[in-house]
């Protein structure tokens, strides 16, 4: 046998751990998955799959700020579980698996994504033989766990697939946590329930395989909601610098309309400024390394592209 046909045949026969990470807007999805390729990319071939509904994504260059040791692959534009993505997908899936031969893949999804169908889709007949789902992880906001949930139902989905669920933030809602576990033991009674802050959590634990299969397998016969109408996400782009408090101030502004706001600004002190926000949380970290442009995205039901242009002061 050929060589290059036997490396073929091998990686049909190992397949490779799959594991899916889910969660609504600002839940904490990039953090959790920092903390996994910080502590596993040294050891492991590790392929990471983002997704988003913009037309461009900014998760990536967050994680590139921390590791360079993993296959960064991103799929924007749409969620992977529509059928506008699905032969995206699949040949994502396959020339990773292909060329970069990594021993595990962690799909990140958008949190604005319905997961209910992945079962489904993991038994494409392209993929089902390569790739083995070995465990869905779904970060739940506990600060902003009502609002998410009462806002769209791909939030409860995303719980109803999860074999793990991770309530983060807890330490800033002891008094609510018996409820909101509650909650999510009534949409999911088989999955893990576990409270960490700042996705803190042992790896070990986390990725420990679950007894049965996942429990996603029950939800087959559930079609997953396509593009949400609530909301539009809006990308833009601009060579301008601003101050720390002109962003500061725009950033207020669009609070009042939008769901979530995140993106890398440069600034006209020569220094660039990672930030993103959820609902009334905002958040602010100094990047050193960056060399794009300014590049932010907004998710909101009201905001046009030429609001927020106006807002940056940027003409066509």
């Amino acid at each position: 046998m050929e060589l290059s046909k036997f490396r073929t045949a091998i990686l049909f026969i190992i397949m490779v751990s799959f594991y899916l990470l889910t969660g609504f807007l600002g839940s904490g999805k990039t953090t959790l998955l920092k903390h996994l390729l910080n502590e596993l990319g040294a050891e492991k071939r590790i392929a990471v799959i983002q997704n988003e509904f913009a037309p461009t994504g900014v998760d990536g260059k967050e994680l590139k700020q921390i590791s360079d040791t993993f296959k960064l692959i991103e799929i924007n534009n749409g969620s992977v579980f529509c059928v506008c993505q699905l032969s995206n997908f699949i040949d994502t899936i396959e020339k990773v698996v292909g060329i970069y031969q990594p021993e595990m893949i962690f799909l990140e999804t958008s949190g604005l994504a319905d997961p209910i169908s992945i079962s489904e889709l993991l038994m494409h007949p392209s993929i089902k033989n390569t790739i083995h789902l070995e465990k869905i992880i779904t970060v739940v906001d506990a600060v902003n766990f009502e609002k998410g949930l009462s806002m769209m139902p791909r939030v409860r989905h995303q719980i109803m697939v999860a074999d793990t669920v991770l309530v983060n933030k807890s330490d800033l809602m002891k008094d609510s946590l018996a409820n909101i576990k509650k909650q999510i033991n009534k949409i999911s009674p088989f999955a893990s329930v576990e409270l960490v802050t700042f996705c803190n959590i042992s790896m070990q634990k986390l990725l420990e395989p679950i007894q049965n299969e996942s429990n996603c397998h029950q939800f087959k016969s559930i079609e997953a909601g396509g593009r949400p109408e609530e909301l539009r996400a809006l990308v833009l782009r601009t060579g301008t610098k601003i101050s720390l408090n002109q962003l500061k101030k725009i950033v207020a502004q669009l609070k009042q309309k939008c769901v979530r706001i995140k993106g890398f600004v440069n600034l006209d002190d020569d220094t660039s400024m990672m930030f993103h926000t959820v609902f009334n949380e905002d958040d602010y970290k100094e990047v050193s390394d960056y060399k794009g442009q300014t590049e932010v995205i907004a998710f909101s039901s009201s905001l046009s592209l030429s609001e927020l242009r106006k807002m940056f002061k940027i003409q066509k």
